[in-house]
């Protein structure tokens, strides 16, 4: 149940969570577009999401080829692909093309040490030219070799292989070496190792080792992990391991999570904290998790809780029922969360979600909700759906709601639209709702041949001049002789030169053999009155 749309959520939230083994520019490099999209994707490999991860890598390449996070990105990849069962010599010329691509990126000893030690693998298959490809590695760099070691005796994982990777591990060692170890430890089901775990979590001076034996922990699922991944989210640890913390213990599945986290989302004095408890406790299955987020959305203080409980709801399939949504988009104190009540309640695509829409279309007493209200209409569809916007266009409450409700059933992709549009113009009595019928009708009007009916019927009935060349040009744009004859007379005969222009041009813009007749009709009329 754990959905990637709740795992964006809970990753962005964070902030500031850590980009593991990336270069660091300073916190501001966190809040650019591409940047969180990266660190939503690193969160998915690192809850190994592996089919979202691979998604959200590729989508993150292709938005942002040029960003500094690509390198880590294209690692990751590499990674997930090694991940997801790809024969070893695919994800040994996977981690090859990224090192040809990123010779200098800071995850090249990481690529190298994966190639030495799917190499070996290889070469014990029977391919002895993987042989020289590990000899062009070793030697380079002492890292690179001691990380091929550390995969080779993780691989083994008897109980001597644990102990001398324990043996390896010393606050003061390389990070990246502590690093690796970690996440050594966190594959085993060796009681050392989770051991070492909590010493590495209390005591090692990089944070970020810290966090990935955060994470460690809660791939063991022990008791021991759970109590300290507990102790730690509602310590007096920097913020960010608490946030690691509770992120660690949504992945884990244990009765004793959702009460806890409950508590920590009550009572956090850091809001992003009390924030990341309620997307945790998302993330738990079953009743229990569902009825805390629904006490909190009733009893929190906190508007940021509240809202974060809102859209958790919204996450699962037992989500608050469309009476309690309405209560909330009519009475609650908080606008973004009556607004997020309406659109939920749109989701609901039933008739009993549509009379919801109307009501509170009706009743509520700020804009801001009413006008939520009309898009989730037009989002809701539905039988009746067009019939509640166009009584909204012709008689909502104000002018700028009424203009509202016209743009709404714009956007509705019906077969009478542009009838509907066309009795808006001819009867609403906001002259701001008739512009907008106006432009709706013309909007997009090469895409919808039926537009073309409804654009020349306001031609016979507007006397506007700006508003007939408006229309005149959307004319233009269908492509379509329907309009040629209408368009003819209006260049030969309207008392408007900028009108009778404006006609010519449409002519031209659709272009058609009809069209270019009329053209040279007009050119022989003129000829015919004095032209040379």
């Amino acid at each position: 149940m754990k959905t990637r749309k709740a795992i964006s959520i809970l990753v962005l939230s964070l902030g500031a969570l850590v980009f593991a083994g990336a270069s660091w520019a300073g916190t501001e490099k966190l809040q650019t577009e591409d940047a969180k999209s990266y660190q939503a994707a690193y969160a998915l490999v690192m809850s190994e999401k592996w089919s979202e991860a691979v998604k959200a890598l590729e989508m993150f390449q292709k938005a942002y080829p040029k960003s500094s996070w690509i390198d880590d990105a294209r690692y990751w990849q590499c990674y997930v692909a090694e991940k997801t069962g790809r024969a070893y010599d695919e994800a040994f010329s996977s981690y090859r093309e990224f090192l040809r691509s990123y010779p200098k990126s800071s995850w090249a000893n990481e690529a190298r040490a994966s190639m030495i030690r799917l190499g070996r693998r290889l070469a014990k298959t029977g391919k002895p030219e993987y042989e020289a490809a590990i000899k062009a590695f070793e030697g380079s760099a002492e890292d690179e070799v001691a990380l091929a070691a550390l995969h080779a005796l993780g691989d083994i994982g008897d109980e001597s292989s644990l102990g001398a990777l324990l043996s390896l591990y010393e606050p003061g060692a390389n990070e990246k070496l502590r690093s690796r170890l970690t996440m050594i430890f966190g594959e085993s089901d060796d009681p050392r190792a989770a051991q070492k775990l909590v010493e590495i979590v209390k005591t090692d001076p990089s944070v970020e080792v810290r966090r990935r034996a955060l994470f460690a922990l809660a791939e063991q699922e022990r008791p021991e992990s759970l109590r300290l991944l507990k102790e730690i989210a509602q310590g007096d640890a920097s913020p960010e391991l608490r946030r690691t913390a509770l992120m660690a213990l949504a992945d884990m599945n244990d009765p004793q999570i959702v009460p806890f986290l409950k508590q920590i989302a009550t009572s956090a004095s850091d809001p992003e904290t009390a924030r990341m408890a309620v997307f945790a406790l998302a993330e738990q299955e079953g009743a229990e998790a569902t009825a805390a987020l629904r006490r909190l959305l009733a009893e929190s203080k906190s508007a940021e809780v509240r809202r974060a409980a809102l859209h958790a709801l919204s996450e699962k399939d037992d989500a608050a029922s469309i009476p309690a949504l309405k209560e909330l988009a009519l009475k609650d104190a908080d606008p973004e969360i009556r607004r997020t009540a309406v659109y939920l309640i749109a989701e609901h695509k039933d008739a009993a979600a549509l009379e919801a829409l109307k009501a509170i279309l009706a009743s509520a007493k700020d804009e801001e909700s009413q006008r939520a209200a009309l898009f989730a209409v037009a989002e809701h569809g539905g039988e009746g759906a067009a019939a509640i916007l166009k009584t909204a266009a012709l008689n909502g409450p104000t002018e700028e709601m009424a203009r509202a409700a016209v743009y709404a059933l714009g956007d509705e992709e019906k077969a009478d639209r542009g009838t509907l549009l066309l009795d808006i113009y001819r009867n609403t009595k906001f002259p701001e709702a008739r512009k907008a019928a106006l432009m709706m009708i013309a909007e997009g009007s090469d895409e919808r041949p039926a537009s073309v009916k409804p654009l020349i019927q306001i031609l016979k009935e507007e006397k506007d001049a700006e508003a007939r060349r408006a229309v005149i040009l959307s004319l233009g744009f269908t492509k379509n002789d329907e309009a040629v004859p209408v368009l003819l007379d209006i260049a030969k005969n309207d008392p408007e030169v900028r009108v009778r222009t404006a006609a010519v041009t449409a002519l031209g813009e659709i272009g058609t053999p009809k069209a270019r007749e009329a053209l040279m009709e007009i050119l022989k009329k003129k000829d015919g009155n004095g032209g040379s």
